[in-house]
């Protein structure tokens, strides 16, 4: 169980993703959290810089999906602005928004072409690993406004670092240190 919390890469921000990198290899589909990931909680509005990411990497072919845990309305309302479909209340680490995602998807994608975005190992990562995606962790962009379910999330989150730290030592080094290290500055 504890290398489905793993990530293949980490990287601090959207914009840090080698995007070229992942659609030479041949990713054409981004599954993304939404809260913390793209924006953070208490962003009412996209950002310029989240719509440039969101042409950018759709001028590259990327086809993206926000998947998100959020029953809020705000989910559907930053789909909506930034005109890309979505699953809100996906229910992570649950299997059940990520294959939502791929049914309302624009055509069916092999597990090989998508990549999964997230800020948390304990829904992002574990759910994407369950379905063998491609999982890039993202720093949170702002941890002071995350809500209770995340912040129980977080604290489990380091229960299992440091499993993972003492049985995965290797992998802790190549995929974990950098997250470990900068999540908390």
């Amino acid at each position: 169980m504890l290398k489905k919390l793993i990530p293949d890469e980490y990287y601090n921000k959207i914009e840090d993703i080698p995007y070229n990198t992942l659609y030479a290899n041949g990713i054409r589909l981004i599954l993304t959290d939404l809260d913390n990931t793209l924006i953070s909680y208490k962003e009412a509005e996209p950002t310029e810089a989240l719509y440039a990411w969101k042409h950018k990497v759709e001028a590259m072919g990327f086809e993206i999906i926000i998947v998100s845990n959020s029953r809020k309305d705000r989910v559907e309302h930053f789909a909506n602005l930034l005109q890309v479909p979505f699953v809100k209340f996906a229910k992570k680490p649950l299997l059940f928004g990520l294959k939502k995602a791929l049914r309302i998807a624009s055509r069916k994608y092999e597990a090989r072409e998508i990549v999964v975005l997230g800020d948390q190992l304990m829904t992002d990562v574990f759910a994407s690993k369950r379905l063998k995606l491609h999982t890039i962790l993202l720093k949170a962009i702002d941890k002071k406004t995350e809500i209770l379910p995340t912040k129980i999330n977080r604290k489990l989150e380091n229960f299992f670092l440091d499993k993972i730290e003492r049985y995965h030592p290797r992998l802790y080094q190549q995929k974990l240190d950098l997250y470990v290290r900068e999540k908390d500055v």
